[in-house]
């Protein structure tokens, strides 16, 4: 079935009686939805999207539903037992809320969630780490997106091919990195030529986008709950990274998710070197992390870096030497600290005291910075070149309609002129 005809199912008659209790509470996913090897499985195609209260996958208690209507929780308990209707505009601002159709309100049955990627910031006895209304949603718009590249290549008969290499915990740190390297086909000397502040992510970026997989940005999520996540299903696996975060936090996020690909064990990641996950979880995160240093500072470069070379044994290191480190590998704090404690130039003590006050600088840094971004220029760094450059294509190919790509790139018509510049490098068909 192609993306076109799943967005939209339901259609007029009386609301089921208990559709809103059905939905606060998350039931039991069904069989054909368990996780497996960290993928989020999706229901079967008849209960896929969210449920007609919504509040389910977003969240919703009855205090949440009663403002979003702008009624009062008793209104909203009515209508959960069946004694009372919402009015068609109550049900616009609950699916508003929501950003689901209002056609979700009519389906016979409650559709199941996608099921939750493996939570990789889950401790001991918890059975699922809380997560925000913002952080459901972009899960939920990675599947949805990952769908729309999917559908769209096949029908384009230009499908991307499975990532040409693979990682196992087992595998020496060096070995995984190198192979990295190799594929990415970026040298040091490249890299150190990278000197304003979003060129390494960039670079990155379309580096690994060049393999075939979707590198998406979303937005509205603390960078303390989520640094990252990745969805590890072939062809077009997906990483997603938090705009809140500083560009070159942002670059070592990339390559912690990349590995997690490799595994093969997408989830929701902090970036924590934590040893209270489960055994597994904590090596996954631990392995992930010095992949991702070894990638951006390979060991070799790094103890021939004369900062690093000449640094006196048994000295603290400054702030400015870092710095320094960091604008010459054109990688952030988080990249040389790890590299310092790989390298038993630092304690591990001092690696996560010094590591917290640096996640604390990145927060600081990102909300010092505001400003206005155009649409243009908000789709193309959410979504990234690649699959703006797909959902085009299938256009001027008329395989979907101005509207869809509208709907896909969530940008009003009158920008795509700006859009097409940006990716196409001319206007073609929007004036």
């Amino acid at each position: 079935m192609s993306w076109k005809g799943r967005r939209i199912r339901g259609g007029s008659g009386p609301l089921p009686v208990d559709y809103l209790s059905r939905c606060r509470a998350v039931p039991e996913a069904p069989p054909e939805a368990t996780e497996k090897d960290g993928h989020p499985c999706t229901a079967p195609e008849s209960s896929r999207s969210s449920s007609a209260g919504s509040a389910r996958t977003r969240a919703f208690s009855v205090e949440d539903a009663a403002k979003k209507a702008g009624t009062s929780e008793a209104i909203v308990r009515q209508w959960e037992e069946g004694t009372l209707q919402p009015t068609i505009r109550q049900l616009r601002l609950l699916a508003n809320a929501a950003r689901r159709p209002i056609a979700i309100f009519y389906l016979a049955e409650p559709p199941w969630k996608f099921t939750a990627l493996r939570d990789f910031r889950r401790l001991p006895g918890d059975p699922e780490a809380d997560q925000s209304p913002a952080l459901r949603l972009a899960v939920r718009l990675a599947c949805e997106r990952r769908q729309v590249a999917l559908d769209l290549a096949a029908d384009l008969d230009d499908m991307a091919s499975p990532l040409p290499v693979r990682a196992a915990l087992r595998e020496p740190v060096g070995e995984v990195a190198r192979r990295i390297r190799d594929l990415l086909g970026v040298s040091i000397d490249d890299q150190r030529k990278w000197s304003r502040e979003y060129d390494a992510l960039n670079n990155w970026r379309r580096a690994i986008q060049d393999l075939g997989v979707l590198v998406f940005q979303a937005r509205g999520v603390e960078v303390d709950e989520m640094r990252g996540f990745s969805v590890a299903e072939e062809p077009m696996p997906v990483i997603v990274l938090n705009t809140r975060d500083a560009p070159n936090g942002r670059v070592f996020t990339l390559f912690h998710e990349f590995c997690h690909l490799l595994l093969r064990k997408g989830g929701i990641c902090d970036l924590r070197d934590r040893y209270s996950y489960r055994p597994e979880d904590s090596a996954i995160e631990v392995f992930c992390n010095a992949v991702a240093a070894e990638v951006l500072v390979p060991r070799r470069d790094f103890l021939r870096s004369p900062l690093v070379r000449d640094h006196p044994s048994g000295i603290d290191w400054q702030e400015s030497e870092l710095r320094s480190l960091a604008r010459d590998f054109s990688v952030s704090w988080e990249v040389v600290l790890r590299r310092l404690l790989d390298t038993a130039q630092i304690t591990r003590r001092a690696y996560r005291d010094r590591r917290e006050a640096m996640l604390a600088g990145y927060r600081v840094n990102r909300s010092a910075q505001t400003g206005f971004v155009t649409p243009d220029v908000a789709a193309v760094t959410s979504l990234g070149l690649e699959f703006v450059k797909l959902v085009l294509v299938s256009y001027y190919q008329d395989r979907i309609t101005s509207r869809d790509v509208s709907e896909y790139l969530g940008v009003r018509l009158k920008h795509m002129a700006r859009i097409e510049e940006r990716v196409m490098g001319s206007r073609v068909m929007f004036r």
